[in-house]
């Protein structure tokens, strides 16, 4: 059986305290330890080029650390504008990340604006060494406790180029690349995975448009606005992909504030595909972000939605308290499902203040799901 490849322990713990201290250095002022380092002066600490010793958990990963290199930069610098001018922050970063389950994560990821936000670049990459667990594939599954296992390795590409049309509306093309290989199946009859394509290992490559509305006040913790994404993505073999398919995906989500503090807010997600779509690329429902307390891919077919809200409470400075639910569904076709295939979860969870001028907060979460599922997530940022 395969299994990806495996660092000490206490190589990444070495990585974790030389990185983590030189992070804690980067402030050269003559000031007592507590001044510099009591929670508040941390989240007031200005972000540029920071390495961050990153410490996550979920369900499909378990207990996961690495490091994390972060920029933080703003192409109108200096500018003075109103500030429903003013052109937002970019930033990007690089991770490496292992797992207690043996998992490899090697990711850049970017999220750029231009000067007056005339152009919006988005994109993510990487290197995957992964398992993940399979119960089948649409509403009739194995029991929770039964599954089998899929080893892995994944390259892939995902990249936006954007237009701003008018104020916060932007337009314009994605191409999304997928190359999954050394598939190996553990504990799974042939039958479990009935007529599924890419069984063996498959390339995906499509072109597709875009379109973003983004009104949120703020990209890591809103508190107020509104968002809305839209994509359509081809697959063709004249783009070096083996399989033929078209993906649709829509993102929607509003905020509202509830008195000075706080705020509720809600999200839907729909994703479709038609055609002939592997395995490991048929949408999914489960996830650190949405349908949390569900295992990623405990459900998965052609298409797939969810919705969820959350409220939000601060409590002090540098704390706020959340509580969510979730309900969602996968289907062969979206108009099909019925109301005995919504799965539902929920969940608290808190999150601390890491940076005050970015508004970036660190979260814990704990989520349950209607069957039995449950799980602890360890993130930056709020989950939507």
């Amino acid at each position: 059986m395969k299994m990806p490849l495996h660092l000490p322990k206490s190589f990444l713990l070495f990585v974790c305290f030389i990185f983590g201290n030189s992070y804690f250095l980067l402030s050269q002022e003559k000031k007592t330890f507590w001044q510099k380092y009591n929670p508040e002066a941390l989240a007031n600490r200005r972000l540029s080029f920071v390495p961050v010793p990153v410490i996550q958990s979920s369900p499909e990963t378990g207990l996961r650390g690495g490091i994390t290199l972060d920029y933080f930069f703003n192409t109108d610098e200096g500018k003075e504008s109103p500030d429903s001018l003013k052109t937002r922050d970019s930033f990007a970063w690089i991770q490496a990340l292992y797992s207690t389950r043996r998992q490899l994560v090697i990711e850049p990821f970017w999220q750029i604006f231009t000067k007056d936000e005339q152009w919006f670049l988005r994109g993510r990459g990487g290197y995957l060494d992964f398992y993940e667990r399979f119960w089948g594939i649409g509403n009739e599954t194995l029991p929770r406790k039964e599954y089998a296992d899929i080893f892995y390795a994944r390259y892939y590409f995902q990249g936006r180029v954007l237009k701003k049309v008018h104020n916060r509306f932007f337009a314009g093309l994605n191409y999304n690349y997928s190359h999954i290989k050394d598939i190996e199946l553990v504990g799974a009859s042939p039958t479990l995975f009935g007529e599924a394509v890419g069984t063996v290992g498959s390339i995906v490559s499509g072109i597709g448009t875009t379109l973003s509305f983004d009104y949120r006040d703020n990209p890591f913790s809103p508190v107020k606005g509104w968002f809305l994404d839209i994509s359509t993505t081809y697959y063709s073999r004249k783009l070096g992909s083996s399989f033929r398919y078209k993906e649709f995906q829509l993102d929607f989500r509003k905020y509202f504030r509830i008195g000075k503090k706080d705020f509720l807010g809600f999200q839907t997600l729909v994703h479709k595909t038609d055609g002939d779509v592997p395995l490991l690329e048929l949408p999914r429902l489960g996830s650190p972000n949405i349908m949390r307390g569900y295992f990623t891919g405990r459900y998965r077919d052609e298409q797939y939605f969810a919705s969820q809200i959350e409220y939000r409470k601060p409590f002090g400075k540098l704390l706020v308290g959340a509580v969510f639910a979730s309900a969602g569904a996968v289907g062969t076709e979206l108009h099909k499902i019925k109301a005995s295939d919504l799965r539902y979860t929920y969940g608290t969870g808190l999150r601390v203040l890491v940076n005050k001028a970015k508004t970036l907060y660190a979260r814990l979460d704990f989520a349950v799901s209607t069957e039995g599922d449950s799980g602890f997530y360890l993130r930056f940022a709020d989950a939507f």
